[in-house]
Formats: structure tokens, sequence, C-alpha cells
């Protein structure tokens, strides 16, 4: 077989350079509003395992209409590292967060609540340690149970943010949750500084949240709405938009089984986090070629968030840096910078990152093309691999592809025209197929394991290509353009390529990112380099 890389994609590319500046925040602002409707993709029932994998080619992902010109898939722009955005040293200066809540906020304290009051207008209250929940809606175990959630969040949001328990020891916020604005109003809960909000609204530590379509979502946007009020105290301030959104939404997105919770989770299904939509909102835009570079996310201003669609963006930003092994630590540090508003926080971070940032580019793209719940961001990171020109090097090389990994470097830097012989050999557990035990044993289940050779299994597909197929793709990091790994080509157990373009040789075995975990074994594969004559 005589192999030529196919393009995934569509002709359309993403901007050829990086951003050069990031948007300074400009304005006052008066509190932590949450403006994320409830998104629904829900309505389905679960699917089976059969289903569950994507069986068509990702569609582009590009940038919104833009006069900057625009790069084929195939074009890969090289130039220096990538510059970050300029400082402007000139221009108006944006105040530290503190002094932009602390109006609204000693405002909103003042307030005197007066348990008859309340309760002549039908407003109950149950206390916690870390909250107090005032609602008009009547109690059930769910209800409850937020003073106990908002106390084990708390712990949590230590733990993230390496803060002393003891420091928080006086902490306590006062939550409304709303069904009635009016019951509100007339008990006199609602400050005069408070806007007219769609869902969520913070001021220091005061929270006022809108009923919401599920349990879940009610919880989310308490627990979002708790981040901001936990960072502005502690930290002085929550960033510029993108981050100070994508925080809450990180922090928020959780599991709690009644007893157990746990924040900052990737729902491995649509049925865990009803209306919450985040995922979906970064599937339909890329379908609908409105990817974004994660640099245009950055770029959020002030009013972004008034479109449910930048709280997608924003979560997908804050989860990828703070889940990947090689972004986490320098992501997590930079939270000493949140009281900084302005876009010099987002041009520090970048700076932070150095050279870093072009494979923060090249996985960010895959992160958002591939995206689906349960998605591995551990297990997609690529891991470095010293790069070494291929025509210094025997002509015979060896490689072990990971079954359970994404994107695996070679660290054979190769140039376009030169042809190499692929063979491709070993058996490896591409599946594992849950099922209820057949002898009806109580709480006992059986696995049926699938194993597939580098050929892939036909009976299912992902992304276009049978399961288990070995893909092959070229990438140069010193570049700006789109990541060659959007440009793929199905070798399988073998045959002859001829390179593209320059770049480095990568392969993987073809899966979802949500279901690596789920495989076993290597891919033996074994690559000649072949004469120009031949």
């Amino acid at each position: 077989m005589n192999q030529r890389f196919q393009s995934a994609i569509g002709p359309r590319g993403l901007k050829g350079s990086l951003l050069v500046c990031v948007l300074l925040l400009l304005g006052v602002l008066a509190g932590c509003e949450s403006k994320e409707t409830a998104v629904s993709d829900h309505a389905s029932s679960p699917s089976s395992p059969v289903e569950a994998k994507d069986q068509s080619p990702n569609p582009p992902l590009v940038p919104r209409e833009s006069d900057e010109p625009q790069h084929s898939a195939g074009h890969q722009e090289s130039s220096s590292p990538p510059e970050p955005p300029s400082r402007q040293e000139d221009g108006p200066k944006v105040a530290p967060l503190p002094i932009q809540f602390q109006g609204p906020d000693a405002e909103a304290k003042q307030l005197q609540v007066d348990a008859e009051k309340l309760l002549a207008h039908g407003i109950r209250t149950i206390a916690g340690k870390r909250l107090i929940l005032h609602t008009d809606i009547p109690l059930d175990d769910e209800l409850r149970s937020l003073p106990e959630v908002f106390d084990k969040a708390t712990t949590q949001f230590c733990d993230y943010f390496d803060v002393e328990l003891q420091k928080v020891a006086d902490w306590q916020v006062r939550a409304c949750v709303i069904q009635d604005l009016e019951k509100f109003e007339r008990a006199g809960l609602l400050p005069q500084v408070l806007p007219k909000f769609q869902h969520g609204y913070a001021l220091g530590d005061r929270i006022f949240l809108k009923e919401q379509p599920s349990e879940y979502y009610r919880r989310h946007l308490l627990l979002h709405e708790g981040t901001h009020s936990f960072m502005l105290r502690f930290f002085q301030g929550a960033g510029p938009p993108w981050y100070m959104e994508g925080m809450a939404e990180l922090l928020a997105t959780h599991h709690w089984d009644g007893a157990k919770l746990t924040l900052n989770t990737f729902p491995a299904d649509k049925n865990e986090v009803p209306f919450w939509g985040r995922v979906k909102i970064v599937k339909d835009d890329v379908a609908a070629q409105k990817g974004k570079m994660i640099e245009e996310v950055m770029q959020y201003g002030s009013n972004a968030h008034l479109n449910v669609e930048a709280y997608g963006w924003s979560w997908a930003a804050a989860k990828f840096l703070d889940q990947h092994p090689q972004f986490q630590a320098i992501f997590r540090k930079h939270i000493e910078h949140a009281g900084d508003s302005s876009g010099q926080f987002s041009i520090s971070l970048v700076e932070t990152y150095g050279e870093e940032w072009f494979k923060v580019r090249q996985e960010w793209q895959l992160f958002v093309m591939n995206m689906e719940y349960g998605y591995d961001i551990a297990r997609e990171a690529i891991e470095d691999v010293e790069v070494q020109q291929y025509a210094d090097l025997p002509s015979e090389q060896t490689f072990q592809v990971h079954a359970d990994r994404g994107w695996q470097s070679t660290g054979l830097y190769v140039t376009q025209g030169m042809k190499i012989q692929v063979t491709a050999t070993g058996r490896f557990v591409i599946y594992r197929e849950q099922a209820d035990d057949p002898e009806g044993t109580e709480g006992q289940a059986q696995s049926t394991v699938w194993e597939s050779e580098a050929g892939g299994v036909s009976i299912r597909y992902h992304g276009g290509y049978p399961l288990g197929t070995l893909l092959v793709a070229i990438d140069n990091l010193q570049q700006t353009g789109l990541t060659g790994l959007l440009s793929t080509g199905a070798i399988g157990t073998g045959g002859d390529i001829e390179i593209p373009q320059d770049g480095v040789l990568y392969f993987r075995v073809n899966d979802s990112p949500a279901e690596l975990a789920e495989n076993q074994g290597n891919v033996e594969v074994k690559l000649s380099l072949l004469g120009q004559d031949q």
C-alpha cells in the first residue's frame, strides 16, 4: 500500500499566528453575575456501548469570521517562537477587583435579616457552618443537603487553592435560592445594588440564585457563585473574565451522591449533569465551524458571558490547563495573580509557559476538536521525546505504540518527500464491554474483552476509521498554524508512506479519548527509510 496522508478536516484553517494582544478589561464591575443558561443535552436515553463511539470524521476547527488570512488544513506556517500579547504601557489602568467589589459587598452585608418577616413571606431558612440558605421553595432532602454540600465544598476549595482551613474559620456565605423574586424583595433580602440577573449573582459573601431546571444545576450554580465568593475573599480578585468564570465552572462541575462530594470532575455522561451542557456547547460550536483557539478564549471581555457559549469555552480552557499533567503546575500557581483582572494576567500566563505554549496550542486543538464526555486529558497528553533528524539515524527504527494513550511522538524528524516503510504487529485490548452476569449472580458482572491488531476492528468506528486502527500524522511544534495531528492517515498493519511536509512523525491507536483507560497492550511499529529510487 502506498499511503499519502489525508486531511480529516476541511479546507478552512485557524488563524496563522498567535494573537498579538489580550484585551484589557475595561469598566467597573459591581459583582459576579452568572448568565449561564441551563443547556439541555439530556433528552435522549444513554447510548449503548457500541453507539457511544463517534462514527464520523471531526469537522474543522476554525475561528469566527475575521479579516485575517486563513490557512488551509495542510498549511503549517513556520515561525519563531510565539510572542506573547504585547504589553500596553500607556492607557487606562484596571483597578484590582477588591476595590470594584467593595461598595456592593459592604452594602449587601449591611442588610438586616428579620426572621419573622421571612416566615411571613413564606421564606424558609436552613443554616450550616459555611452557608445560611434562604428559599421560598418547599423544603425537601435535596434543599436541606445544600449547607452540607457547601461545607464539604469549602474544604475542597481550601485544598485546591492551598488555603489553610483556619484562615476560613469565620467565612460564611448567605445564599438565596429564589422562585418568586417579589417575595425576597418584600422580605428585604435583596440589596438595592443588586442588578437584574438571569441565573446567579455574587456580591461578596452574598449569593443570589434563581431556581434551576434540575437539582444538579441548582447545586452547580451555588458552587459556581461560591467559588467567586471564595476567590474574592481570599485572593482579593478572580482574574479576567475567562479565568474568573472558567475557575467557577471548573470547581462547580461536581459529583454528589448524598454523602460524598467531588469537585472538579469531568462528567462521563450527560445524564450525570442534566442541563449543564458545557461539552455540548464546545461540540456544537466546532460543528458549526466556530471553534476557538485558546488565545481567543483569553480575550473574552466583561460582556462576553452574557452568552452561554462563553461559559462552555471558559470551562474548557480552565479544565484543559488544570488537568493536563504538563500544564497544571503553571496554571495553578498563576492564582497568585488573581487580583489582576486586566489583560496582563493572560499575558504573564503565556510568558510563563514560554516555548511550551506551542504544546499548549497543539494539544488544545486536539482537545476541543475531539471533545466528548469523559475525555481523558491525562492519557491524551503527548509525552516529550527528544527530536532527532531521521536522516542522521539508522534507517531501521522500532517503536512501541501504547494502546491506552493518545498521540505518541517517535522523536523522528522527517522531511517532505521521504518514503518510509511501516510494519505494525501485535495484539492489544481495545475495548471492554461490561454486561450483567448471565447466571444472574447478584452484584456480579462480566467483561467482554475486544482484542485488535493494527488493522482495527470494523464492527465499530471512531472518527471515520475502524476502532484500533494504527494512525499516523506529521506535526511540527515550531509553527503557529493548524496542528498536523488533525490531518491523519490510517496505516493499519503497514505500508509505504510518503512524507507530505517536514515535521515529527507521530502514531496512535484509533479510539475515543474517553475510553483509553479500557485498553491494554502495545503495537510494535517498525520503520524503514527507503531510498528515493525505491
